[in-house]
């Protein structure tokens, strides 16, 4: 029998999912975070959230920069983009536009915003090419693109155990896999890089570190958001007929780092980078 986490699927349309997601607020919120600290506060901008979810950061920059300014938010997720404007409707923010995204192409002419914000966007892009170029075609000149993202090394010490459950089992397929999984977050030279070839020169770097703590193995795999945000890719590292032995071998090795350690405590490099265009 599979462990208990390993069956859960979750409707991200749903508006009782979508909710749940919504009060999930630890992972996004220390991002956003690290973009509200970074991040200079102009008046009478035009802003561009990208990939807004259910409205974080978006609102909060809404308000903290008040009503001399105007916001949109886009997303493709059609389920968080009416939890937000649920949330839109409370909070009473009528400088903000919400906008479903229907495709890579941004709703919105040439030279149009002065900034744009993305928080955890960046690596989870599945065109960065086509999305930065249409970012770079909405800003103005001297526009500013301010972006958080997590980096590869994220959860080291988890994806070491992962890493030596497969050894140990001799899965080289799912090795290579899980090597691809942990580069594409990339690295602060490849997103650098990624801004700088669609034209944006690089004015701001900042490197921070996350650290999550948990009991152990068992509570960090069956940790909701866990079970949402990361749990699918890992699963899609192994071949089905091998994950029952792999998350099992898995969970107890976990468990036993956890207890000689004090707890599961893992590692997230952060990162905010920002770029004006010329």
């Amino acid at each position: 029998m599979l462990p208990d986490y390993l069956d859960y699927q979750a409707d991200l349309n749903a508006l009782a999912t979508v909710t749940a997601f919504d009060e999930t607020s630890l992972w996004s919120m220390a991002f956003g975070r690290l973009l509200l600290r970074e991040l200079d506060l102009l008046p009478n901008i035009t802003a561009l959230d990208l990939g807004c979810g259910t409205g974080f950061p978006l609102f909060e920059l809404a308000q903290m920069h008040g009503p001399s300014s105007r916001f949109i938010g886009v997303d493709l997720w059609q389920g968080a983009l009416a939890r937000a404007r649920e949330k839109q409707a409370v909070y009473g923010l009528p400088q903000v536009e919400l906008i479903a995204l229907m495709g890579d192409q941004l709703p919105l002419p040439d030279a149009h915003v002065d900034l744009i914000t993305a928080n955890l966007v960046l690596n989870n892009l599945e065109n960065p090419a086509v999305t930065l170029s249409e970012c770079a075609r909405v800003l103005k000149p001297g526009g500013r693109f301010a972006a958080t993202a997590n980096l590869t090394g994220h959860m080291r010490e988890f994806y070491a155990v992962f890493r030596s459950v497969l050894e140990e089992l001799h899965l080289e397929d799912a090795l290579a896999n899980l090597a691809e999984h942990e580069a594409h977050r990339g690295t602060l030279d490849s997103h650098r890089q990624l801004l700088e070839s669609h034209g944006f020169q690089i004015t701001k770097v900042v490197e921070d570190t996350l650290t999550l703590r948990y009991l152990d193995g068992s509570a960090l795999l069956r940790h909701w958001f866990i079970r949402v945000g990361f749990l699918p890719a890992w699963k899609a590292v192994v071949a089905p007929d091998q994950l029952q032995t792999v998350f099992q071998m898995l969970e107890t090795r976990l468990n036993t780092v956890s207890q000689s350690s004090g707890g599961l405590r893992l590692t997230v490099p952060m990162l905010y980078l920002e770029g004006r265009t010329s």
